[in-house]
């Protein structure tokens, strides 16, 4: 029980809990809203279900200057006291709560102000449309008093709460007779005396059961108990459970009575906020925001932000490797012998032109290398290994090959991931995989040349710092797994080229995973020409739920089911820098650790490691990809974007065309924004005139290049894992606020005869997710709805004839998640 001197609205989000105001008590559920008023004795307790509220509280006086009647006001505010068809006033408050919540979440410049606005008309509304009394100032001297003398009162039994304690000890301290303090405490607190002291008591028990390894016994008199028998009867009453059963459903760790501490038994954690599925909750509250986009917009049309970019172009500039070409992906070897896989493949090489491809399980069985005969003898297939590398030599692309999966003929275990099974355990003898790994190397050079193989990338195994999904058997086993297979390539020709340990980003900042795998390759001389890693922006709000999942994976649960749940965890996301830092991680433990210069390939990289994630159909994935891309020159070798297709099945294919897919294309064959991030990235010069935050100027000869971006990331919310905001037709919620962009660009040093053709993409122009909204959200779409589409999946493209003389200048206007590209071409 407690009182304080603001008013308080609480709304129930999910669940239910029950509220006690002086005597009244009340049952509160999913949508129920009450108002607290100043100084009114209080408190909330849980029921049996999990909850979630939104506690609004506000200081009387913060009205004072314009209405001082308002700290007199008591008001009368309880929704539940009302049936469906009266809820429109409490809509309202609803409505300013979802919006105080949402501008908080969004921190738009000047947002203070209109949490301050919000406050203001919730306070108006409440003046206009609730019953309300006024506290005269004689009452209000004597509500003081007593809120002092309850105080006094409140604060001794707190104090000595874990002793015998009666009441008339505290009249004496008070000097007052028991009979006054009795009826005292009851009407400004709704309960009696005793009633209040087994209340802190069994918090005190509670706090004390989820909290440390004491005993019940401890615990009981450490509470103010008189023995363990009154603890259970009273906990008993009000938990319908005993303590042991409450420690054990919720407690930190499971301990009995007797501290008998099985160290392998499941550890329990109680349930933090993030472990809560806030989706629906979240979803409640905002859909009292309707229109909440187009406001945002409106409000947003005439805010810019102001830019002056001036360069000279007769600098020489500085040389720049378009490092980011080096390296494209995608799913498994088998996918790429589709027409479907490479009819797109072949468009994004003609569009730009990466120079290697990265892929999983060349010897999974779908790829039919590794066969028996029926005397047992070893049989290696080539033909559709041939088929898929023939193919990549014809579009003009070397492989970066992902040594893996385990073949079924040599595999230790059953263990499998993904839809369709690739087998990530250990060989039953590492013999039978070094001679696959060399006979595939000999037949490769046999068939493509010595010298083509030197330029190849060979990879070993995927992730393997994620243990029963990707490997089994712990880094040390991995490790000398590695040593095995790089000199089974080293074998061959010192000159090929392999490395791993194509790990993840949470293996780096986790755990020393990494400096140990470059310690052991350091030590014993093992090859290493490269270090790859795998980098995504989130990670998951309960580490201890990825423990568990792994703890049970370990235990022989089904590989399939729990992949599925791994991948509907709950997500949070890292800052805006998370690649950048990570890159600077890595290589600053490279550096120190080995004694010899290596590469550093990014062989998996993207936003969301989930390919459900609505977010990667959207505009904010180019300027995702062009910022960061440009933020990491000169310090990465590769990044590879995973993946360029949605023609994939790690967890089936797709159903809808927008569903989140990876890739730069979705199944249909319709280009991404994403898609011509890497577009507008292979429009660039050579050389780099100025680079700054949101910008680059490149030039080649006389042709300038000038790309311009206005990035914004993710909302407080959406990075601490809620999703409610994100939905199948609006997901461009879950941002930060900002302005639109205004850009002068002068160009010095610039003159003659110039083609000026400019590229806007933007919500607006060139995002084939955005446009399928316009039309409707057709699914299995007609191959005329897909030709329509696919017209209009284009950047605005603008073009101009200008005889320059030594001075060019423009204004840009570009929209959140806008990207301009504007090309400068001499001619003749």
């Amino acid at each position: 029980m407690h009182w304080h001197g603001e008013i308080e609205i609480i709304l129930v989000l999910q669940g239910t809990i029950n509220i006690r105001v002086g005597n009244e008590r009340f049952l509160l559920e999913e949508n129920d809203l009450i108002l607290i008023n100043k100084n009114e004795v209080h408190n909330t307790s849980k029921t049996k279900e999990d909850n979630m509220l939104l506690v609004l509280q506000i200081n009387p006086e913060y009205y004072s200057s314009y209405y001082p009647r308002f700290n007199k006001m008591i008001f009368n505010c309880k929704s539940f006291l009302y049936g469906k068809e009266e809820q429109k006033s409490f809509d309202m408050i609803r409505h300013h709560l979802a919006k105080i919540v949402w501008e908080l979440n969004k921190k738009r410049e000047g947002y203070q102000l209109i949490i301050g606005a919000e406050a203001h008309l919730l306070a108006a509304f409440l003046v206009n449309n609730f019953d309300h009394t006024f506290i005269e100032d004689e009452k209000s001297v004597s509500m003081n008093k007593d809120i002092v003398r309850l105080q006094s009162i409140i604060n001794y039994i707190n104090r000595n709460m874990e002793r015998r304690i009666t009441l008339q000890e505290i009249a004496d301290n008070e000097q007052l007779s028991v009979y006054y303090l009795s009826h005292f405490i009851k009407k400004n607190m709704g309960m009696s005396f005793q009633e209040y002291l087994n209340n802190i008591r069994l918090d005190k028990t509670v706090n004390l059961l989820l909290n440390s390894d004491k005993t019940i016994t401890e615990i009981s008199y450490e509470s103010g108990f008189a023995s363990t028998k009154s603890l259970n009867k009273l906990f008993k009453d009000v938990y319908d459970c005993s303590p042991s059963e409450y420690r054990k459903a919720y407690g930190n760790i499971v301990y009995n009575e007797n501290k008998d501490r099985n160290e392998d038994s499941n550890k329990k954690k109680s349930r933090t906020y993030l472990d809560v599925d806030r989706k629906a909750a979240f979803k409640r509250l905002f859909s009292y925001l309707k229109g909440l986009d187009n406001e945002v917009q409106d409000e947003n049309t005439f805010s810019t932000t102001k830019d002056v970019i001036s360069v000279d172009v007769r600098n020489e500039g500085v040389n720049y490797k378009p490092y980011w070409k080096k390296l494209i992906t995608y799913s498994r070897a088998v996918e790429g012998l589709r027409k479907g896989w490479q009819n797109q493949f072949e468009e994004l090489q003609n569009d730009i032109g990466f120079e290697y491809i990265r892929f999983h399980s060349i010897f999974s069985d779908d790829m039919m290398v590794y066969n028996l005969s029926e005397e047992g003898h070893i049989i290696y297939n080539w033909s559709y290994v041939d088929e898929l590398l023939d193919y990549f030599k014809k579009v003009n692309i070397k492989p970066f090959i992902e040594l893996g999966f385990m073949p079924s003929e040599i595999k230790s275990l059953d263990e499998t991931v993904f839809w369709w099974r690739a087998n990530i355990s250990q060989p039953r003898d590492i013999k039978l995989w070094t001679d696959l790994v060399v006979e595939f190397i000999k037949h490769c050079i046999n068939r493509y040349g010595l010298k083509e193989v030197e330029t190849w990338y060979f990879e070993v195994w995927n992730e393997p710092d994620l243990e029963y999904f990707f490997w089994i058997g712990g880094k040390e086993a991995y490790f000398k797994f590695y040593e095995a297979t790089a000199w089974a390539v080293k074998s061959v020709s010192n000159k090929l080229k392999v490395g791993g340990p194509s790990i993840t980003h949470q293996a780096i900042s986790d755990s020393t995973w990494l400096e140990d795998f470059l310690i052991y390759c350091n030590k014993n001389d093992v090859p290493l020409d490269f270090v790859s890693l795998h980098i995504y922006s989130e990670s998951y709000s309960s580490k201890e739920k990825v423990q568990d999942i792994m703890l049970r994976a370990k235990q022989g649960e089904s590989q399939q089911e729990l992949m599925a749940e791994w991948r509907e965890m709950q997500r949070i996301y890292f800052g805006k820098d998370h690649t950048y830092d990570t890159l600077n991680s890595a290589n600053d433990k490279i550096n120190r650790l080995l004694s010899y210069n290596t590469e550093l390939h990014i062989t998996e990289w993207n936003a969301s490691s989930y390919s459900r994630n609505l977010i990667h159909d959207t505009c904010f994935m180019s300027t995702f990809i062009i910022s960061n891309i440009l933020k990491s020159i000169n310090i990465v070798d590769s990044i590879g974007y995973w993946t360029f297709t949605d023609i994939m099945e790690e967890a089936k294919a797709g159903i809808s065309p927008f569903h989140g897919g990876f890739g730069l294309i979705n199944n249909n064959g319709l280009k991404k924004p994403s898609y011509f991030a890497y577009y507008f990235l292979s429009k660039l010069g050579e050389k780099i005139i100025e680079q700054n935050e949101e910008y680059i100027i490149t030039k080649s000869g006389e042709d300038i290049q000038i790309l311009v971006y206005n990035h914004t990331y993710f909302d407080d919310l959406f990075l601490n894992g809620d999703t409610s905001a994100l939905t199948n037709t609006e997901r461009y919620l879950v941002y930060e606020e900002k302005a639109e962009r205004e850009v002068e660009i002068n160009i010095n040093g610039i003159s003659g005869k110039y083609k000026i053709t400019r590229y806007q993409l933007n919500r607006e122009y060139g995002s084939v997710f955005d446009e399928w909204i316009k039309m409707g959200t057709p699914e299995n779409m007609t191959q005329e709805e897909l030709n329509y589409l696919k017209g209009k999946a284009y950047p605005k493209i603008t073009v101009e004839y200008l005889n320059l003389d030594e001075y060019y200048k423009e204004k840009l206007y570009i929209p959140v998640h806008g990207i301009e590209l504007m090309t400068l071409e001499k001619k003749l």
